[in-house]
């Protein structure tokens, strides 16, 4: 997965530090939260936590008409 330039929201091209998880039925990769529906988990990989991960998710949201909600996890 490679983000795209998204300059107006701090996001710039980059192939290392992206992942997205599906899961299905299951809040938590742990599979230890079982649930109705499904749950999208954006990870941005980063030494330092520098605010980029709730701009990713969100711009991410976004393009499927949908928004964060949850905290992010550490």
């Amino acid at each position: 997965m490679i983000w795209p330039d998204v300059p107006d929201r701090g996001i710039y091209r980059e192939a290392n530090n992206a992942r997205v998880s599906l899961l299905f039925n299951c809040r938590t990769q742990g599979l230890d939260e079982r649930s109705d529906d499904h749950t999208v988990l954006v990870h941005v990989l980063r030494a330092n936590r520098d605010g980029s991960e709730e701009r990713h998710a969100s711009w991410l949201a976004e393009q499927i008409g949908q928004f964060v909600i949850g905290p992010p996890q550490v």
